[in-house]
């Protein structure tokens, strides 16, 4: 286990920080912007850039760890399990559908 510079009265989800969740070497470098959010039904997490496809390219991070590189993703707190947000550039909006 390990600690993360925000205040624990900051952390928006009701779940552990240490929860585990899936993203890119790309997302967390800066080199891509998040793009698609996954909430899956075992309750497991995604934060893509869907640049890759490339397991080598994916990593195993905890929720904590991206929330304190990206604490805008707080505005998926509400982001019920089995459906994904992704943005839609045309609009610059995120949309939020089923998980299919």
């Amino acid at each position: 286990m390990h600690t993360h510079l925000y205040k624990k009265e900051d952390w928006p989800f009701d779940f552990s920080d240490n929860t585990l969740a899936v993203t890119t070497k790309y997302v967390m470098n800066g080199e891509r912007p998040i793009v698609e959010v996954l909430h899956w039904d075992d309750g497991g997490w995604q934060f893509m850039c869907n640049s890759t496809t490339d397991a080598d390219d994916g990593m195993v991070i905890c929720m904590g760890c991206i929330f304190e590189k990206f604490p805008w993703i707080s505005r998926f707190k509400e982001l019920k399990s089995g459906y994904l947000s992704f943005y839609e550039i045309e609009n610059g909006e995120w949309v939020v559908q089923e998980i299919e």
